[in-house]
């Protein structure tokens, strides 16, 4: 099986120079948890995910997740208002290592996923974002490969006889 296969060819993707508080409502529209920073022509720059959010509105955020996450209390950053309508995307973006390819088989690229610690990576072909490859894609596609319906379990005759065997 190739990645191609298993992508979101409708990858939820942002502009690097789009605000975080763009990012945010695309995040909310799409119910994506991360997105894929473009740039000029479709060029994959980054990923910015629910988490980098996190971190631009809660300053202690890594602190907490050290601890255990569960905060008794949460400080907003004092500066929001005036910081996060200007702040933009590229700034608080990850560098993206890897990228993927369409024709990739699908256990390389899920080895990449799991090595790169996140849950989505972009799919590239000519240098342009052709969709985006997450755990939950490769279990998606993984579970519908294997599907059998139940009628190619059952012998022909008893497919004709609606499952059930004569003389019971």
């Amino acid at each position: 099986m190739q990645v191609k296969e298993a992508m979101n060819r409708n990858a939820p993707r942002i502009h690097d120079n789009a605000t975080i508080k763009e990012a945010a409502e695309r995040m909310a529209l799409t119910q994506a948890g991360e997105l894929v920073v473009v740039a000029q022509g479709d060029r994959v720059v980054g990923m910015l995910g629910a988490e980098d959010l996190l971190r631009c509105l809660i300053p202690e955020y890594d602190e907490l997740m050290a601890k255990g996450g569960s905060p008794s209390r949460l400080h907003p950053h004092r500066r929001s208002t005036d910081l996060l309508p200007h702040l933009k995307v590229k700034e608080v973006m990850r560098k993206v290592e890897t990228l993927l390819e369409p024709e990739q088989t699908l256990e390389s690229a899920f080895g990449l996923l799991l090595q790169s610690g996140g849950k989505t990576l972009p799919v590239v072909s000519e240098e342009r974002l052709a969709g985006s490859l997450s755990t939950v894609d490769v279990a998606r596609s993984l579970m519908w490969r294997d599907q059998v319906s139940p009628a190619q379990v059952q012998p022909p005759e008893e497919r004709r006889k609606g499952g059930r065997k004569q003389g019971r």
